[in-house]
């Protein structure tokens, strides 16, 4: 274990030669998670800051509406279709058999589905929003609330619509290593939209400007990314319209529909586990259950953060069949994996329950049996990370598009 330690931590503190693709893999994942543990962190000191001051300031009701509006934002990131992650393999593998005019052909094939799917949304929103309001919030007290709650939802679906097309950038540094980056640019956005926050409240503004002021200026940090990656860094991966290919497109769109496939029987299998509890040992019941998953969810907080910095890693291994890499990296990941997740477990297998009492009340306590089959969750959550990672980024998406469909 301390030799994983001390390798790895070598390969960070040093540099890289740009013809050793091993080391700059290795350094590309540590970097990287170590800036999304520093982005996640970031994030709960924002989240902290903002959630008393966004409660006083809107009052229940209206924070209600945007807690709904985020969580129904959460549910339409099937929406590309899964073609960002088909963009990471396809990019991994041009890169990793120097096919530089074919990773350019992806990007801009790539951007323009996104742009089409874009302008989707928008129209959809356009054309929804006034008659999804009353059907999210049809007991709303507050004439304020009622005004305000249609422009609030469609400016969340325009801002959410304009992000898409810029899911290429991350995609980008990714396939060269540079996750870091995007995390640091992602730290960026959160702090901004921090201030904008604030400043909305200082300024007595609405929950529509609420909602811009929380993802606003956001997507203009992602813009700003993507203006510095495609503008100065990395030009010829620019998107250009004489760049789109069909056959490109239909290769992304024949594996994006599995990862699509996926990513929505993973949704099925840890979302629905409330409304399942619900139904059957009633309403009163669903809290303790999800205050002791949103607790037991740091035992596997690890593995979820260095995901992004490993599949890019894993598919250019891959496709150079740098298999020793590759089974170096996945033995090394799977030891850090299983071991961070048995400290953590083993913690709050002892301490779960006081820990709850302390943080969510009496009523959010759950049995001492809910801890432990939670606790032996994660641990196979904690290995099943570090295989699926694997499988995603060397394109063996057969079997687990079949099981997870089946457990769905």
């Amino acid at each position: 274990m301390l030799q994983i330690l001390k390798r790895w931590l070598k390969l960070a503190l040093g540099s890289a030669h740009a013809d050793d693709h091993a080391a700059r893999r290795s350094k590309g994942v540590l970097r990287g998670t170590v800036t999304a543990i520093a982005g996640r962190g970031v994030g709960a000191i924002v989240g902290l800051a903002t959630v008393p001051l966004t409660i006083g300031y809107l009052g229940g009701e209206r924070y209600g509406i945007w807690i709904t509006i985020s969580t129904f934002l959460a549910f339409l990131s099937f929406t590309d279709f899964g073609i960002a992650n088909s963009l990471s393999n396809a990019l991994g593998k041009a890169y990793g058999e120097g096919e530089h005019g074919l990773a350019a052909r992806y990007v801009s094939s790539a951007f323009f589905i996104f742009c089409v799917i874009c302008g989707g949304i928008l129209c959809a929103a356009y054309a929804v929003a006034p008659h999804l309001a009353p059907i999210f919030f049809p007991n709303l007290q507050s004439p304020l609330a009622r005004a305000e709650v249609t422009p609030a939802l469609l400016l969340a679906l325009l801002l959410f619509a304009l992000n898409i097309p810029l899911l290429v950038t991350n995609k980008v540094l990714a396939v060269h290593h540079e996750i870091a980056i995007a995390n640091l640019w992602g730290i960026a956005g959160t702090i901004a939209n921090l201030f904008a926050i604030l400043t909305v409240i200082a300024c007595q503004g609405g929950l529509p400007w609420l909602v811009i002021g929380s993802s606003g200026l956001g997507l203009l940090t992602n813009v700003a990314c993507a203006a510095w990656v495609f503008g100065w860094r990395w030009p010829h991966l620019r998107p250009r319209l004489a760049g789109f290919d069909f056959a490109v497109a239909q290769d992304l769109l024949a594996v994006g529909w599995k990862f699509l496939v996926i990513g929505a029987v993973w949704m099925v299998n840890s979302e629905t586990d409330n409304l399942v509890i619900a139904r059957y040992l009633g309403a009163a019941q669903v809290t303790p259950y999800a205050v002791t998953f949103a607790v037991f969810a740091n035992a596997t907080l690890l593995q979820t953060l260095a995901y992004p910095s490993l599949w890019p890693a894993y598919t250019e291994a891959f496709a150079q069949k740098d298999f020793g890499w590759m089974r170096r990296t996945f033995r090394s990941h799977m030891k850090l994996s299983f071991i961070s997740a048995f400290v953590v477990v083993s913690f709050l297998i002892i301490f779960g329950q006081p820990i709850i009492r302390f943080w969510a009340g009496e009523s959010a306590v759950p049995p001492f049996a809910t801890i432990v089959w939670m606790g032996i969750w994660n641990l196979m959550l904690a290995t099943l990370y570090v295989a699926s990672c694997l499988l995603n980024a060397t394109g063996h998406l057969k079997g687990m598009t079949i099981s997870g469909t089946i457990t769905a």
